[in-house]
């Protein structure tokens, strides 16, 4: 931000985060949103854009979130409430079905986010699947991430 006379340019105005990576626990790999559009997280999420990158792998597309917003907010905060663990998968698709994360929890702290990215609704479109590892210690701050890049609009 801008600051004037010790005064922000922008006092009052939400602070938001532009991006944000979850690193994984094993290996360089990671998930990372940005370029949302709009920038506002006051304002409903119409896009943004997701990367998945592993080992000799990296894939990344636009999300358009519809004419009802769609992102993967909740399912982070959920993951957070649930800490300590929950049975299945924690599943969230994007409306097109171009992304989609299927979270489990081993019981033991580890949790596993496994990524599909697709560039298109057609069965011929490419399709990337990785999964990037975290810890049950980090869900809060991952939720608290993913809140503040796709608001709660």
């Amino acid at each position: 931000m801008i600051t004037r006379g010790g005064k922000s340019k922008n006092a009052g105005v939400k602070a938001m985060l532009e991006e944000f990576r979850i690193a994984s626990t094993t290996g360089g790999g990671y998930l990372q949103f940005a370029d949302r559009v709009p920038l506002d997280p006051d304002l409903p999420i119409e896009s943004f854009r997701v990367q998945v990158s592993d080992d000799h792998l990296s894939a990344s597309g636009k999300v358009d979130a519809g004419y009802v917003p769609s992102h993967p907010a909740k399912l982070f905060a959920d993951m957070a409430a649930k800490w300590s663990g929950w049975p299945g998968e924690l599943v969230w698709e994007s409306l097109e079905g171009e992304f989609q994360l299927r979270c489990t929890h081993d019981g033991l702290g580890h949790i596993a986010i496994r990524v599909e990215l697709r560039s298109g609704p057609m069965l011929d479109d490419w399709q990337v699947m990785a999964t990037v590892m975290t810890e049950a210690g980090q869900l809060e701050t991952i939720a608290q991430q993913a809140a503040s890049f796709f608001g709660h609009a």
